[in-house]
């Protein structure tokens, strides 16, 4: 082989070595970043863990409330036909006492 020849591929070997230390250095800079992705999306799968048992709690108390208020709601409604038999009762008598 002639010195020029060798030279050539000597040259291509450089290359060549080159170009698979950049990819590697792309490689390891990707694998980086994918870890760092990884612990980013550990991180909001905690957090919408977290939310949905939030919400499920919520839920829970919104349910008691609405039940305790409808209880009262019956009561107050009790109370307000209780209140409107006394006064037509009520009625009633100053109407037989003003006939009197």
């Amino acid at each position: 082989m002639s010195e020029e020849r060798l030279e050539r591929i000597e040259n291509h070997i450089v290359q060549l070595i080159q170009m698979v230390a950049q990819n590697n250095k792309a490689v390891l800079g990707l694998e980086q970043r994918f870890d760092g992705l990884e612990q980013r999306f550990d991180g909001l799968e905690q957090r919408f863990d977290g939310l949905e048992q939030r919400v499920a709690s919520e839920s829970e108390a919104n349910r008691l409330r609405h039940l305790e208020v409808m209880g009262q709601l019956r009561n107050a409604n009790a109370d307000v036909d209780y209140l409107r038999n006394q006064v037509s009762k009520h009625d009633m008598e100053l109407h037989k006492i003003r006939e009197k």
